[in-house]
């Protein structure tokens, strides 16, 4: 249920659809004549889109979640296994076109290809079902297993794991499976906007990973430049404030140690 809630929820209250309930409401209340809220609808409708449309807010944000792993930490020479969470795949236009689709978080699936090949001994687990409320028997897993016998991966060493719907059970999932222990060095495997998040989780549930951060969305360096690429700049901010949310909604909800 709270999975179905969560999905529904972002759907309706994203930023980009509060601005323009906020903006559809100051029309309604300018065409009868009540002008009080009409002004103020009107100007946080203004404030919002200079918000999100003008400044790099989104970008801000996304930076925040991506700057602490901008220097990969070093690999122990010994682990005991490696965690990837799904999330570089789409399952429904795999299934329609018949051939592996990904998307700009693939660093996830060659990353990790090359840490199983560092590490062909350990435990690797990549979890990751279907996520979506419309295709809930197509999984990430199963794209990701016919990704990794593209590029000659022994998938025998490999649990896919498919029941998972979102961060949390990944790795609740991911630890009951192989009883991971507070004791054990596991790499976790994530884009580094979501790695704080997985991090937050893998704390709640006792388990201490070794983070390593795949498909950086910008540089190092951030700026405070205003652009006229509306398109952009609210995109970037719905993308990145989605992270966000969830950051917050987990730790709420009891899932993460803190929100950030």
């Amino acid at each position: 249920m709270i999975f179905f809630l969560s999905k529904l929820l972002w759907h309706i209250f994203n930023p980009f659809n509060i601005t323009l309930f906020l903006f559809i409401l100051g029309i309604i209340f300018y065409f009868f004549n009540f002008i009080k809220l009409y002004k103020l609808f009107f100007f946080t409708t203004f404030l919002l889109f200079i918000i999100i449309g003008i400044l790099p807010t989104g970008n801000y944000l996304m930076y925040l979640l991506e700057k602490n792993y901008h220097v990969k930490i070093n690999l122990p020479d010994d682990i005991d296994g490696i965690i990837i969470l799904s999330g570089a795949t789409n399952p429904f236009l795999s299934k329609e076109y018949n051939q592996i689709s990904l998307n700009d978080s693939v660093e996830r699936l060659t990353e990790s290809a090359k840490l199983i090949k560092k590490y062909p001994n350990v435990k690797v687990i990549f979890s990751g079902g279907s996520g979506s409320i419309k295709y809930p028997d197509l999984s990430h897993s199963t794209v990701a297993k016919k990704f990794y016998e593209d590029i000659n991966i022994d998938t025998n060493k490999i649990y896919f794991e498919e029941k998972s719907r979102n961060t949390y059970e990944n790795i609740l999932f991911a630890k009951n499976i192989f009883n991971t222990k507070n004791n054990e060095k596991w790499v976790l495997v994530t884009s580094a906007f979501h790695l704080t998040r997985a991090l937050r989780v893998g704390e709640k549930l006792n388990l201490n990973f070794i983070p390593y951060a795949t498909d950086y969305k910008l540089p190092k360096k951030f700026d405070w430049k205003p652009s006229l690429n509306f398109f952009d700049n609210i995109s970037n901010f719905h993308f990145s404030s989605h992270e966000w949310a969830g950051l917050i909604v987990y730790y709420l909800m009891g899932r993460s140690s803190k929100i950030y």
